[in-house]
């Protein structure tokens, strides 16, 4: 069967018209909260260049199509591996904050996501991120 080498959830999340539509809808709100916490650890930097949203919001799509074809094949640690190397340079390329500085990017954006995840739990009273510690 073709599906035989891809990762088995993403096999399954595909049997289907709904199946794809529905990871279509959730693809694209990630991709658009993704683009704005990158555009704001972006801001950070001045020497950055191409900080607009829609230069971010390409920044963002990339990420994410590497992101889902790494994981379509592989798993675990050396996928988050790749993937992270991969944005770390795609970053670092597109918007020239150097190497170290898209990995500070990437940190930021990560801290400013949970801190807004946490403050919008607390205002709707539900639970959005549950954090290790």
């Amino acid at each position: 069967m073709i599906f035989e080498i891809f990762n088995e959830d993403w096999a399954q999340m595909f049997s289907s018209l709904e199946g794809i539509m529905w990871f279509l809808i959730f693809y694209l709100i990630f991709l658009i909260i993704m683009a704005i916490f990158l555009k704001l650890a972006i801001n950070i930097f001045s020497s950055a260049r191409h900080i607009e949203f829609g230069q971010v919001f390409i920044t963002s799509f990339i990420i994410t199509i590497i992101y889902a074809l790494t994981f379509l094949f592989l798993g675990g640690w050396l996928a988050w591996l790749i993937v992270l190397i991969a944005a770390w340079l795609i970053i670092s390329g597109r918007h020239h904050v150097g190497f170290l500085g898209a990995i500070l990017v990437t940190v930021i954006a990560f801290i400013l996501y949970i801190i807004v995840a946490i403050i919008l739990g607390i205002l709707l009273g539900i639970t959005l991120i549950v954090l290790p510690f």
